[in-house]
């Protein structure tokens, strides 16, 4: 079902690529296509795909949710799920409240002052994506940081089911949350409504959650206009395991990765080939009791369990192939997490399945997905904000500065950058 390899630079080069969303002419073509009649027609466009890629099969479709679609979501779910989603917002709350920046300010010599002051992002659209199933968890992830971070309007966008509304779980996770607008659209046609605004759309100043390749390749394309959290590409996991009596928990963390997408991928790593093969028996039985064992078995082939030397550092071969998801499952993690460099979320010991972090325990699991993590973070609080620098220079202290500015613009050749000072200088002290 996976097979165990030996060749790991190339495997890992190469599953890396194939997870990038590519945009080829079709596609191009398509989202032209849409971007400029949303540019054109507002809403009206927006519908008409949504219709269209949706298979709405009702007449009286409106992009916007009412308060009466959320009072008559509460009565199609269940009390539990609603104590469920609560108690993960409590923890998700929780973690990122550790986030919060903090403005600060220094006096590095007699009259210079300078600093950093926060602000919180005016008005954000969460995309949260459908198709598959619901993803109320999803909601939760882009929700709180910006909830937390002070964001002033949240404007959720997600795909109705054919019947033109949203998921209830959905609109119950959504209130939970203090959305403000939630919009019944999803993909391309959504994000481009969030960029350009429509009249039921408001322009929005940044878009963030995860969604298929024309969501992805749309995000792409509208950045600058509005800012974007990161390109997402189907999700990935790296399993590290040194001890064969874990090949069943490892089995189950392969799997439940690879239910997400065809395209999603899977990777265990361990030095000892036995380890491997309990693995690949494993995951042959467990995907037999699967509800999804054909999207399954089809993300399986871009999958591999990994082989490495016996003098191989694996925390090197864990940081080449930058995860989306890392499990440690050893019975000393925390030793070889502090050597990882690269990765989106650490699951560390046999008893932190990725299931925790998706849904419950805290951390954000919007992540930088097809090795981006060698240089993107999880999203959070900080995505929700921006920071001003601000300084302040008494006459004296811009004397003291006055010759090194003088030689500095001097080079450069921008004698109007110190005429700027030279005019403050030259007039008697204030």
């Amino acid at each position: 079902m996976i097979h165990i390899r030996e060749d790991i630079k190339s495997y890992i080069t190469n599953s890396h690529a194939q997870n990038q969303s590519n945009e080829t002419d079709e596609i191009k073509n398509t989202l032209d296509t849409i971007e400029a009649a949303v540019k054109s027609q507002g809403d009206a466009a927006v519908i008409l795909y949504t219709k269209t890629f949706d298979k709405i099969n009702t007449e009286n479709f409106n992009l916007c949710v009412s308060p009466n679609d959320i009072k008559h979501a509460y009565t199609q779910v269940s009390s539990d799920l609603i104590d469920a989603l609560t108690s993960a917002k409590a923890n998700i709350e929780a973690y990122h409240k550790n986030q919060s920046p903090k403005n600060w300010e220094s006096s590095p010599s007699p009259g210079v002052k300078y600093g950093v002051q926060y602000s919180p992002l005016e008005c954000v659209g969460l995309y949260v994506p459908g198709g598959r199933a619901p993803y109320p968890s999803t909601v939760l992830m882009d929700a709180i940081p910006a909830k937390l971070a002070g964001v002033t309007q949240l404007v959720m966008t997600t795909p109705p089911q054919a019947d033109g509304n949203i998921p209830p779980q959905i609109l119950v996770a959504a209130d939970l949350c203090g959305v403000d607008i939630i919009i019944k659209a999803g993909g391309s046609q959504a994000i481009f409504g969030l960029a350009y605004g429509t009249e039921s759309i408001p322009k929005v100043d940044k878009i963030v959650g995860p969604g298929n390749i024309f969501v992805d390749l749309a995000k792409q394309r509208v950045y600058g206009k509005v800012d974007i959290d990161k390109p997402a590409g189907p999700s990935d996991v790296t399993v590290y395991i040194d001890n064969k009596k874990y090949a069943t928990y490892a089995a189950s963390e392969l799997l439940a990765q690879l239910e997400h997408d065809p395209k999603s991928i899977a990777i265990a790593i361990s030095k000892d080939e036995a380890i491997l093969k309990a693995i690949q028996k494993e995951c042959e039985k467990q995907v037999q009791t699967l509800s999804r064992k054909d999207i399954i078995l089809e993300a399986a082939k871009n999958s591999a369990l990994l082989l490495i030397g016996p003098q191989t550092d694996e925390a090197d071969t864990i940081n080449e192939s930058a995860p989306e998801h890392l499990v440690i499952l050893t019975d000393t993690a925390d030793s070889l997490r502090k050597k990882i460099k690269h990765a989106g979320s650490i699951f560390c010991g046999p008893y932190t399945p990725v299931t925790l972090g998706d849904y419950y325990a805290g951390p954000n699991h919007v992540l930088p997905t097809s090795g981006a993590a060698r240089f993107a973070s999880p999203l959070g609080m900080m995505d929700f904000v921006k920071y001003s620098s601000y300084m302040s220079y008494s006459q004296s202290a811009l004397k003291e500065a006055s010759s090194h500015l003088k030689l500095l613009t001097d080079m450069e050749g921008f004698d109007a950058h110190y005429n700027a000072v030279s005019q403050r200088v030259k007039v008697p002290s204030i």
